[in-house]
């Protein structure tokens, strides 16, 4: 019937002109008076919205909402809506909701008596002259418009509850007799739309008041002030729970700082109390009742807000009594038990005894003397129907441990003792129980105050005093004029240390004239400090509710609260020159469309509940954070530096996909990021989550088969610096023990907030298991129906699952062939040179092959020398200009002013020559051909030369033969003249695998390429390959890199290459004929290079010293899996054995292998290496023209030094 009109926390602004805590009488009236004041107002209420039909009916489901308050700890949920605070001589039960105690109290609305406001020395002197004027009276009156109370309808069923207590005021005398009437209360007795503009219905006289009424009639702030606010442009956020306020001296703003209760957030206890969240505002009206004020304020004071030591002190429990008339002679029906009674079945009473609103009857005896003190009322009540069962247990017990049934006449007493003997006796018998509850005076010498950050009540012998003894003996003799048992209150026990329960607290933040008094003034605002009678107040905070009241009142106290809320608001809008808006609204409220819309309330459309469904969940994370740091991909380093300072990083996210799509959608934008960060390094206080944007899993193609988790926020600290949060989950193929590590290890950057964005620091971050299955209790999907909810969970769960297992299970998922994938996100822009000047020559060798260079140049440069670059096997020339990765060795040449030419020489399968058989022996003809084509068309002796696999051993034959010659520098990657096969070729070699697939399989050819549509022996063939032992984390699904490995060995560590050059290799790789697989073979068994018949010509002594005695550098990667690391340092030892160590160089490239030394993402250490070696040894092929760089190290006669690696 009722639309929720509070928003999720996550639209919640990071500042306000006004913030309210509470939603009771004194923060729903500071949130309306404040909006109609045309101010940006949020109301922050820790319990949750309901609004009738929503409230509890049942034992069971009351239970459920219990929360307790002791010494010992908290119990229940904190957003429950019944909450009782257990002190030791006072206990208290008040409301937790949008609407504050109001959702439960018995709507009785009188003003305080004329005694009451002229007590001497209790009220500021204000206040005085307040009463004295009329001041109050108004206030009282402009609340009587909103709350509109009136008296039970005459016309309407006789009420027996009401019919009795009337005749035991006539039994107890005249005095009693005259005080009584109908209490005026808050009620509505006809449907109608009420003074706010809200459509209520008329009561349905179930006496449901103390668990909240479903029916809708009761005039609650919920029905007035509250969709008022909303109405005037007020943002309403429940499950908020106010923890402290403080100033912030830099900006002049005050920071309340909130804990969030949604989205099962309490699941993580002490963390999410930890991680607080803030909001700023220029005006705080705290109005948190008595008891969340009080503990606010006490926090506040503890934190360093200087506040009034007289904080806490002045506690009341407004003279509050309970007690019973027990099994009376007559039918009372104020306790809901029997169904066959017509009530108490539902929210809708029946008719034929209705038990009516929880209170209409009063005896008021506040005006018999001149003193305040003395006076007090008597009011009936009832029992909810949820609680009767459990009251009817405790008054059979009650009524004979502790009852009074002294006056009772012999037959009464007669009648009592047959209680125990006649089967039901008891369950009728609270059918004819009185329930009483009085208002009177205390002391007020309570006080509130915080142990172990908790709040207490220290009221010592509050109900052992002569006022409640003599209040007590009067609702004996009232109960024993109807022939009832006296049972007092619960806890009215010696066992209890006679204590007292109130429903109505007040005090611990009294007004006073200074404050050596008080905490307040008589305008609510709080004192500073303790400084002696002083009135220097903080500008811009309010207290305003029951705890500013300084005395019982001794009668309901909510009216009064009411008309000190009104007038404390109408001060603070009269010191500020704003003007109040008091005109009640002209018409309905359009709960779709509120009379005042602020502007962000237009844009924000994406949290409505999507048809489709969405989810949200609760994560917290922990770990180190370094400032140190800020090399973008040190984040392991920085890691360490910040545990060795215990530099700590913590955040307690809540994740809301409006549309559960957008998870993985990176365009979809229907989803928040809400919550804190807690860093010191950044900042003393938590940081805000103002905005963000979560993704589950996004294809990484920087890497292959790889996916990230995102999270990018922007943050704020109390101060408004603003940071920049960037983190990712890394998930690559892996077993599925290291599922765990990745999912649960976020890389943290935090960067500055204004373009350009400089690195502040990184961190790594963790997920504890415990943590991790906290939060699984916390995913929830969202919905418009129940199946839409489960269908989004177990999408949801499916997606999840079939993502992520992927990664752990790829040998047993389908395999992946060229162009299968589509890139859709972060794509590897080409890296290409716009001016740069390219030509084409062919080249002959020596058998009539004919071959192919190319040539690039960039315009306007200074070439300093040629460079040939040579592929490896069955390759093209792209692998050296591929545009799939962000740089490649041609282009880091050319932007160094190279002179570069690439080579297609028979294998490259762009030269027809590759569909013929060729050994080793031949490829080095064709490099001698592009050496010397190369130096004809540049007019130069010697040249530069860098050649990869096949194309490195290749070139070492032709180089010790004298087949090539005018080589200056020669860089070898991966191999030079000792092929020493890897343990992977060692065991292929040794199966004899080659022999099978030309003699059995009768093949001349193996394509690395494959399709889908290829024939049955390549299908086979693919399946087969999948088996290979790939490595740990090396493991694939894509057909052709099974085929290459399978051919080559691997290639390459999978997590050095991104997805696009992976996936589409086919652009690289070609036909490979089987004779020159077989005299790679031959070569790998003897470990170094012989002619395809086996004859050793090539790596002699004299070769070497007479054609190697040139600058020869080798490249290999540390993980090389095709060749022996040892390839590289047999051939080097051997060249400084016979020539010495000046001319020859060795480079390892760590955590790399074979092809991704060239195509790894960070390849360009080794580009940078091999600049450098060309520049060292310049003197020996540069262009004459240019200058040559100085040598680093030399000798004595100039030479070049090696840098030798052992």
């Amino acid at each position: 019937m009722y639309k929720h009109i509070s928003k999720p926390v996550s639209h919640m602004q990071e500042h306000y002109d006004v913030v309210v805590i509470g939603s009771g009488y004194g923060g729903a009236i500071a949130a309306s008076r404040m909006a109609r004041a045309n101010k940006r107002v949020a109301l922050l209420e820790k319990g949750k919205e309901r609004w009738p039909g929503e409230y509890p009916e049942t034992l069971a489901e009351c239970l459920k909402d219990v929360q307790i308050h002791s010494k010992i700890g908290h119990t229940g949920k904190k957003t429950g809506m019944y909450q009782f605070y257990l002190g030791e001589d006072q206990k208290a039960c008040v409301a937790c909701g949008l609407g504050g105690t109001s959702l439960i109290n018995a709507n009785v609305a009188l003003e305080a008596d004329e005694l009451t406001w002229r007590q001497k020395n209790v009220w500021p002197a204000e206040i005085y002259k307040d009463y004295d004027n009329g001041k109050i009276k108004e206030a009282y009156n402009r609340a009587g418009q909103m709350l509109e109370p009136n008296v039970y309808p005459s016309h309407w069923p006789e009420l027996p509850k009401l019919k009795v207590f009337e005749e035991q005021a006539r039994l107890m005398g005249s005095e009693f007799t005259k005080n009584f009437h109908r209490a005026p209360i808050t009620v509505h007795f006809e449907n109608r739309i009420n003074n706010a503009g809200v459509r209520q219905q008329q009561s349905t006289l179930s006496g449901n008041d103390a668990t909240g009424i479903n029916d809708g009639s009761k005039n609650s702030t919920l029905m007035n002030y509250i969709p008022d606010a909303w109405n005037h442009g007020a943002e309403i956020f429940c499950e908020v729970q106010v923890k402290k306020i403080k100033k912030n001296e830099k900006t002049g703003l005050w920071v309340v700082y909130y804990e969030w209760l949604g989205d099962e957030r309490p699941h993580f206890g002490d963390k999410n109390s930890q991680s607080l969240m803030f909001v700023t505002a220029e005006i705080v009206f705290v109005a948190a009742g008595t008891f969340g004020t009080n503990e606010i304020m006490l926090r506040s004071k503890t934190h360093g807000l200087s506040i009034s030591n007289e904080l806490g002190k002045g506690f009341s429990g407004n003279g509050d009594i309970l007690g019973f008339a027990y099994d009376c002679d007559r039918f009372v029906n104020g306790n809901l038990l029997f169904p066959a009674c017509g009530i108490g079945t539902s929210s809708h009473g029946g008719k034929t005894a209705p038990v009516g609103p929880c209170i209409t009857g009063i005896i008021d005896m506040r005006k018999k003397d001149d003193n305040a003190f003395d006076g007090y009322v008597i009011e009936e009540g009832s029992c909810p129907r949820a609680l009767a069962q459990i009251f009817s247990g405790h008054l059979k017990i009650a009524c004979k441990t502790i009852g009074d049934s002294t006056n009772l006449s012999i037959l009464q007493k007669f009648r009592h003792s047959l209680r125990d003997f006649i089967p039901g006796y008891h369950y009728r018998a609270l059918s004819r129980t009185q329930s009483f509850l009085v208002m009177s005076h205390d002391d007020q010498q309570g006080k509130l105050e915080l142990q172990d950050d908790r709040l207490n009540i220290a009221f010592p012998d509050v109900g052992k005093t002569v006022q409640v003894e003599r209040l007590n003996k009067i609702l004996s003799d009232a109960s024993h004029t109807i022939g009832g048992t006296y049972v007092p209150s619960p806890v009215w026990t010696g066992l209890f240390r006679r204590s007292l329960v109130t429903v109505h607290p007040i005090g611990g933040c009294v007004m006073a004239d200074n404050s050596t008094e008080g905490v307040v003034n008589y305008k609510g605002q709080v004192f500073k400090g303790d400084a002696e009678f002083g009135t220097e107040v903080h500008d811009g905070l309010y207290v305003c509710d029951a705890s500013v009241i300084p005395s019982s009142l001794g009668v309901n106290p909510f009216y009064t609260i009411a008309a000190f809320s009104e007038l404390i608001c109408e001060r603070a809008a009269e010191d500020r020159g704003w003007r109040i808006n008091y005109e009640l609204p002209k018409q309905p409220i359009d709960f779709d469309n509120p009379l005042v819309m602020n502007p962000c309330n237009k844009t924000i459309k994406k949290s409505t509940v999507n048809a489709d469904g969405g989810l949200r969940f609760t994560e917290v994370m922990q770990g180190y954070f370094s400032t140190e740091i800020v090399d973008p991909d040190a984040f392991i380093t920085a890691e360490d530096q910040a545990r060795s300072s215990e530099s700590r990083m913590q955040f307690l996210l809540t994740i809301i996909a409006y549309d559960y799509n957008t998870l993985h959608n990176i365009d979809n934008e229907a989803a928040d990021i809400v919550g804190t960060i807690s860093c010191r390094a950044l900042s003393p206080d938590p940081l805000m989550v103002t905005s963000g944007k979560f993704r589950i899993h996004v294809d990484d193609n920087n890497y292959v088969d790889s996916a990230r988790m995102m999270y990018s926020m922007d943050l704020v600290d109390t101060d408004g610096k603003r940071y920049k949060f960037e983190g990712f989950k890394f998930v690559k193929n892996s077993n599925i023990c290291n599922a765990w590590k990745q999912t649960s290890t976020l890389y943290v950057t935090v960067k500055t907030f204004k373009e350009p964005r400089k690195i502040v620091g990184l961190g790594v971050l963790r997920i504890g298991v415990c943590n991790f299955l906290d939060q699984l209790t916390t995913l929830k999907a969202t919905g418009e129906t129940n199946s839409s909810k489960l269908v989004t969970y177990f999408t949801f769960v499916k997606y999840f699952l079939t993502h992520f297992l992927d990664h752990y299970i790829p040998a047993f998922l389908p395999l992946e062939y060229p162009g299968d994938r589509i890139p859709v996100y972060n794509t590897v822009k080409p890296y290409s040179l716009q001016d740069r000047i390219e030509e084409s020559y062919t080249f002959t060798a020596k058998d009539g092959v004919v071959g192919k260079l190319r040539r690039y140049r960039l315009h306007g440069r200074n070439w300093k020398a040629p460079v040939l670059l040579v592929h490896g096997a069955a390759m093209t020339h792209e692998m050296w200009t591929t545009d799939l990765q962000k740089s490649n060795l041609c282009d880091y040449l050319l932007e160094n002013d190279y002179d570069v030419w690439l080579i297609d020489y028979r294998l490259s399968p762009t030269i027809g020559a590759s569909q013929e058989q060729h050994t080793l022996d031949d490829l080095a003809l064709d490099i001698a051909a592009g050496v010397n084509k190369v130096r004809e068309v540049c007019k130069v002796d010697n040249i530069g030369v860098i050649s990869h696999c096949l194309g490195s051993m290749a070139t070492f034959m032709g180089l010790l033969t004298g087949e090539i010659e005018g080589v200056g520098t020669f860089i070898a990657s991966q191999v030079g003249m000792h092929p020493i096969p890897s343990l992977f070729n060692r065991i292929k070699n040794a199966t004899g695998l080659l022999s099978v697939f030309r003699g059995l399989l009768g093949q001349k050819f193996f394509d690395v390429r494959t399709s889908r549509d290829t024939n049955i022996l390549n299908r086979f063939l693919d399946f087969v390959f999948r088996f290979l032992p790939f490595g740990r984390g090396q493991y694939c699904r894509s057909a052709l890199c099974h085929r290459a490995t399978f051919c080559y060995g691997p290639l390459y560590r999978h997590e050095n290459l991104n997805e696009h050059i992976h996936d589409d290799q086919h652009v690289f790789f070609g036909t490979v004929n089987i004779t020159t697989m077989a005299h790679a073979s031959l070569v790998l068994k003897k470990e170094k290079l012989v002619k395809a018949n086996g004859e050793d010509i090539y790596v002699t002594e004299k070769n070497i010293k007479d054609k190697l005695n040139f600058p020869i550098a080798f490249i290999y990667g540390e993980k090389n899996a095709v060749f022996d690391t040892e390839s590289t340092k047999r051939s080097y030892d051997l060249l400084i054995h016979v020539n010495g160590i000046d001319l020859y160089d060795r480079k390892e490239v760590k955590g790399h292998g074979h092809l991704d030394v060239w195509w790894s993402n960070k390849s360009k250490d080794a580009f940078e290496w091999v600049k450098n070696r060309l520049e060292d040894t310049a003197a020996h092929f540069y262009y004459p023209s240019q200058q040559v760089p100085k040598v680093p190290k030399t000798r004595a006669n100039g030479s070049l030094r090696s840098r030798r690696i052992n």
